[in-house]
This record gives structure tokens, C-alpha cells and sequence, in this order.
């Protein structure tokens, strides 16, 4: 869950927090990493009223209360295909004032996306007229760019890989007709490897300005420029993590044909560790073990990560037998990440203070859903999700991520009694995203530019019923 990054000195951040969302390019979908793509029936209405409709296993994430509206066992099981295209421009990028502000060179026009998939599958057993039991496993929040090492801000980020996979047992209980409540427990696991390039040269120099080391030895090793990719290293960090919370929900019907959902999800506090290895600039190599100064030496970390909590509320009603409005209202509590402090193993290397700035969300979405016969329904949505990072200088090239805007559509055909096929897209919209973020070293760079970025979503899902 880190990443090292190194120019003046080395450094582990918490690339999962500071700069990543999803397993999939830039993490766009749901505000921040966190990824909405939790069933692939709720695709087509981009999402709305998620915490109210319960007509399939998947409310076993969006509500646990709706599992007590599904009548008979049932599994539902979908995937979805999250596709980015986002574009960096470069507009300045530079070291840092130690060096002059002298631009770094390297490509200035990089597609840091891709396309990857991500699974979810439910279970639902009613154990009576009352009282239904349900599990669930999920990926809630990821990450994935990859920038090349010749990018302009690869002293900042080249690679980033984070997947956290939920496992969610879950009960439900029906007050009365009107009222069902419900809770849950999630176990989390999260995974991570991260990577970016050390500015040798800068590193070298920054060493001879604390007297640590002699320039002649420098210029003997040809290290008196920084920003010289030839003389790059790398390093990589991997990381993992187990933790637990809850979550609540609760389904109200206050006449026929009105639902009601209120989801709560508890934020989730990760104790990260992790491990740093390195590729070093053979001249510094030399350097370091001459001087006997411990740097670029596989080392352990560790940080406190709190993943935010989030409540949704739902409605779903239906106008008459053809038509369902749905819509909804969530809040993400990202202000939870401030800022981390990491911890390290190499009593060499001091704490590195991250601030994060994070801020509280809300994503609004509308949707309908359109009974077009007895076997397929048609289904619509729109959505406006924002998104956490307050400012330009704190966006980081692992997640520049931006307010986005949804339309969605989709459709859901029966098999018989026992079988549903849903299908659903989604087009995301996203604001053109600035950067201007100055590494936290003083030997670092600032990177300024701007993302152009656009995300296709495609969701399936098969769900089958039990006798």
C-alpha cells in the first residue's frame, strides 16, 4: 500500500491513499478510489436508488435491510469492464527550486489509462419468513496507471497497482410488512504494488549539500545534473493489509409501490505494511556503500490508513405498472484522509508526512426503470459524482481524478422463472483536470499539466433463483 519515491531522499508514501482508486486506470467511477460497480444491474440507472430497489442479490452491498425482499434463494454474479482514457499534456513540468526550476525532460503527452474487470458475486438464502441470511464479495476500492519511465512526472509516479477485495457476510430481519432491517460484517484485503523513478543525480547532489558526501565523488560518477533519465533508478513497493468493519441498512414502505433505503457503511482503519526494493544508479551504488549511507536498502514500512465511511439514501417508486422512478443521495466521508504518516522500519530514514486534504463528497443520480413486458424491463439513469481533491496542488499523477457526470442505460431480460440476464452502460463525462503538484522533497519536481479523460463502463450480470 506505499509508494517510494525518491529525489533528495528516499521516501515511502501510501499510494493507495495518496494517489490511487481502482483497478483501473485513473479511478474515476465513484469519487476519490472508491469504485460504485458493485452489481451489474444497477449499471443501466447509473446507480440510482441502489439502497432501495432490492429486486436481486446484489442488495446484499447497496442495503442488507432489501435481502428480506427476495423470496427464495438466489445468487447473482457480474462483471464489469471499466474502460479510461485519460490523457496527460505537460504545461511546465519542473524540478523543484533547488535545481534552478529547470523543466524535466521526458514524454509530455502520456495516456496513463487502460481497461481491466472487476468481479462481484452474491448469495442470498431466505432461513424464513423473517429473517434472510446473505454474502457478498466485492472490490470496493482499486487502482492501475501506468505513465512508462519517460514521462515527464516519473519521479512522482510511473506505475500503481492497488485491488481491495471485500468479503461481506450479512443478516436481514423483517420488523413487519413496512419495515426490514439489516447489517453486515466486511473483511477487507488490500494489495499493492507501486513504482517510480529516483532522480539519481538529484539524490547525489542532495547528499553533498548535507556534507554527506564529497561533489568530486559525484562528478566521478557523472551525477552533477538531476532530471537525467540515463541515470535513473528505480523503485517498487509492495504492500498488503487485512481489517473488518460494518455496515447497517434499513428498507421502509410507506404505502404500496414506495420504497425507502438508508445504507451505512463504517469507515475501515488499515494497518499497512510493506516492503521497498530498489534498483540503483551503479555510480551511487558505489557512492552509498563507500560512504556506508544506508539509502536504497530493502526496508520495511508501515502506515494508518482510515478508508471513509458512506451513507446512501434511496428511493424507488413506482408511478404505475410500467414505470419505477429511482433516485438518490450519498455521502462519502473522505475528509477521514487528511493525512497519513509513514512509518519506517530504517531507523535512517525519518517519517514522511503526507497531507491529503481530502474533503467530504456527495454524488446525486436519477434513474427509471420501464417494464417494457413480463420478461424484459429497460432501464435509464444520470448521475453527478464529485470528487474529493480540493485543489491543483494536492491532485497527484496516481489519481487525477475530477467531478464526473453520468449517463446510463441498460436493460434486464427473465429466463423463465429461475434465470435474469442485465446488461447496462455507462458514459462518464469528466471535467478537464489540472495539476500543478510539487513534490514534498526538496530535490523533487512539480507537475503541471492537465488530464483530458473520459471512462466507459460495461456491466453484466447473470442471476439465478433456488427452489
Amino acid at each position: 500500500m506505499f509508494r517510494y519515491v525518491n529525489e533528495r531522499s528516499p521516501r515511502l508514501a501510501c499510494a493507495i491513499l495518496v494517489s490511487s482508486s481502482c483497478i483501473f486506470g485513473s479511478s474515476v467511477q465513484a469519487g476519490g478510489f472508491a469504485l460504485i460497480e458493485q452489481g451489474g444491474s444497477g449499471m443501466g440507472n447509473a446507480y440510482a436508488g441502489a439502497s432501495a430497489v432490492s429486486k436481486d442479490a446484489s442488495t446484499v452491498w447497496f442495503n442488507p435491510a432489501g435481502m428480506t425482499e427476495l423470496n427464495s434463494r438466489q445468487i447473482a454474479v457480474a462483471a464489469h469492464v471499466i474502460s479510461v482514457e485519460s490523457d496527460f499534456s505537460d504545461r511546465g513540468t519542473t524540478l523543484n527550486e533547488a535545481f534552478g526550476l529547470a523543466p524535466v525532460a521526458g514524454q509530455t503527452e502520456v495516456d496513463s489509462g487502460g481497461a481491466a474487470g472487476v468481479p462481484n458475486l452474491y448469495y442470498v438464502h431466505p432461513l424464513n419468513k423473517k429473517v434472510t441470511m446473505g454474502f457478498g464479495v466485492s472490490v470496493p476500492f482499486g487502482n492501475s496507471t501506468d505513465y512508462g519511465d519517460n514521462w515527464v512526472g516519473r519521479y512522482q509516479a510511473v506505475e500503481s497497482e492497488v485491488t481491495v477485495i471485500d468479503l461481506n457476510p450479512s443478516i436481514a430481519y423483517r420488523v413487519n410488512p413496512k419495515l426490514s432491517i439489516g447489517g453486515g460484517v466486511s473483511v477487507q484485503y488490500i494489495d499493492a504494488t507501486l513504482g517510480s523513478a529516483v532522480d539519481s543525480g538529484a539524490t547525489c547532489l542532495g547528499l553533498v549539500s548535507r556534507a554527506t558526501v564529497d561533489l568530486a565523488e559525484c562528478i566521478g560518477a557523472g551525477l552533477t545534473t538531476a532530471g537525467v533519465r540515463a541515470n535513473d533508478g528505480y523503485a517498487v513497493v509492495t504492500g498488503d493489509s487485512w481489517a473488518a468493519t460494518f455496515n447497517l441498512g434499513l428498507l421502509y414502505k410507506p404505502r404500496q409501490g414506495t420504497k425507502l433505503g438508508l445504507a451505512y457503511r463504517h469507515s475501515i482503519d488499515h494497518d499497512l505494511d510493506g516492503e521497498g526494493e530498489f534498483s540503483t544508479n551503479p555510480g551511487l551504488a558505489a557512492i552509498l556503500a563507500n560512504r556506508q549511507v544506508p539509502l536504497f536498502q530493502t526496508t520495511g514500512a508501515s502506515a494508518d490508513a482510515d478508508l471513509p465511511p458512506s451513507v446512501m439514501l434511496s428511493i424507488a417508486h413506482e408511478v404505475n405498472s410500467k414505470v419505477e422512478l429511482l433516485a438518490d443521495a450519498t455521502f462519502t466521508g473522505w475528509s477521514s484522509l487528511e493525512e497519513l504518516r509513514v512509518r519506517f522500519d530504517n531507523p535512517a530514514q525519518p517519517d514522511t508526512l503526507i497531507t491529503l486534504g481530502y474533503e467530504d463528497v456527495w454524488r446525486f443520480s436519477a434513474g427509471l426503470n420501464y417494464q417494457q413486458s413480463d420478461r424484459m424491463v429497460l432501464r435509464a439513469g444520470v448521475a453527478y459524482d464529485q470528487d474529493p481533491v480540493p485543489s491543483t496542488q494536492l491532485r497527484t499523477p496516481r489519481i487525477p481524478g475530477s467531478d464526473r457526470t453520468w449517463v446510463s442505460f441498460g436493460l434486464g431480460y427473465k429466463f423463465g422463472n429461475r434465470g435474469q440476464f442485465d446488461v447496462g452502460y455507462a458514459r462518464l463525462f469528466v471535467d478537464d483536470t489540472p495539476i500543478d503538484n510539487a513534490s514534498e522533497s526538496a530535490g523533487g519536481t512539480t507537475i503541471r499539466g492537465v488530464y483530458e479523460t473520459n471512462v466507459d463502463l460495461l456491466s453484466v450480470q447473470y442471476t439465478h433463483k433456488f427452489n
